[in-house]
């Protein structure tokens, strides 16, 4: 089972009736009917469960007779399920992989639908009617304060390329990042900031020069980071991040001054599904203010609806941080991350900083 007992610890309240089941790159999580069964909703996400968990459990008291299969992938995995397993498809489909989701939403996949909660949000975060925002969550910094030795945190990448210069050693295999080669979240927000920014060539210079370690979650980092098996983890989702900050409060979030990227968590509803009356209830559900304030509440998720308050919220990160925040829109714009001659490029510049063969084995992971 993938999900970790430090997970299952970040909500001790909550009660699973879920049974769960690893099947290759996916796990499924069946949560029965809470009456007598009429249908049965399948989702494909890329949200651990344990976050997802408590907008499932409410959806399912407000409808009983439905069973929720919640089968968890990581982004790519999700993505490349999706077109594996075409003609057939999931009936709701949810990831934090803007680019990929808004690739098989703009290649057809997707079906529009119209709603009062689908209307209430911001322009900006839906289009064509098709693909929905349903979080809105910052990529972080988070660090072990433990090794600082008191000295101040680092509050912006410049200061994180100086802090690891000055402890060298000490830092030394004790980073880590997304594997972006592997991770569509990963890929996402370092191919935004690529775009945007110079810092990122002098980040992955530094980042090689000390042997940082590639992950395949947020949660895989944030585990290694509470132990202190590593010390400095980037481009964390901030989500995740704050949930374990709570519960290890050696873990130090940082929201990267000189501006913080943020994405959406979307959701569309594919064309082929065959169960799209549930799929409409259940994104109608987690948009309504309802659905939103259990995100903020009972889950590490941010919601995206502006009247929703609440620490982990749209608004309170708004309000909350000096840190400019830079949203990367949900649009066509979305495409030149997924054009194959610039991911090329941007994953050649990667391979060599991490000295990854660039031959068929690299191209096979690179998949997965």
């Amino acid at each position: 089972m993938r999900l970790s007992r430090l997970l299952i610890g970040l909500l001790p309240g909550l009660l699973l009736s879920a049974t769960a089941t690893a099947l290759q790159a996916e796990t499924l999580w069946a949560l029965p009917a809470k009456g007598t069964q009429a249908t049965v909703l399948q989702i494909h996400g890329g949200a651990d469960f344990v976050a997802i968990a408590p907008v499932l459990e409410a959806y399912q008291r407000k409808y009983p007779s439905i069973r929720v299969d919640y089968h968890e992938f990581g982004t790519r995995e999700l993505y490349n399920r999706f077109l594996a397993d075409l003609p057939k498809t999931p009936d709701l489909v949810m990831s934090s992989a803007m680019d990929l989701q808004f690739k098989l939403v703009n290649d057809g996949y997707a079906q529009p639908y119209r709603s009062a909660e689908t209307q209430a949000l911001p322009d900006w975060a839906r289009w064509r009617n098709e693909i929905f925002g349903i979080t809105y969550e910052p990529a972080v910094m988070v660090i072990n304060s433990g090794f600082l030795d008191n000295e101040t945190l680092p509050s912006s990448r410049a200061e994180l390329i100086d802090l690891i210069r000055r402890k060298g050693d000490q830092v030394r295999g004790r980073i880590g990042t997304f594997d972006i080669e592997t991770v569509g979240i990963g890929y996402l927000v370092w191919s935004h900031d690529n775009l945007r920014t110079a810092s990122n060539g002098r980040l992955l210079e530094s980042f090689s020069l000390h042997d940082t370690q590639l992950f395949s979650s947020s949660a895989a980092m944030l585990q290694q980071l509470a132990l202190g098996n590593i010390v400095i983890a980037y481009n964390v989702l901030g989500s995740y991040a704050h949930a374990w900050a709570r519960k290890y409060p050696v873990l130090s979030v940082v929201l990267p001054s000189d501006y913080t990227t943020v994405i959406m968590r979307s959701a569309f509803i594919p064309k082929a599904s065959g169960n799209a009356v549930d799929a409409q209830r259940f994104l109608d559900f987690m948009l309504s203010l309802q659905g939103q304030q259990i995100l903020a509440d009972k889950s590490s998720l941010y919601p995206i609806r502006d009247e929703v308050s609440g620490e982990t919220s749209a608004q309170n990160l708004r309000l909350s941080y000096s840190s400019p925040l830079r949203p990367i829109p949900l649009g066509v714009s979305l495409l030149v991350q997924t054009d194959a001659m610039k991911r090329s490029l941007i994953l050649d510049e990667w391979r060599r900083a991490f000295r990854v063969p660039n031959g068929p084995g690299a191209s096979a992971a690179e998949d997965q």
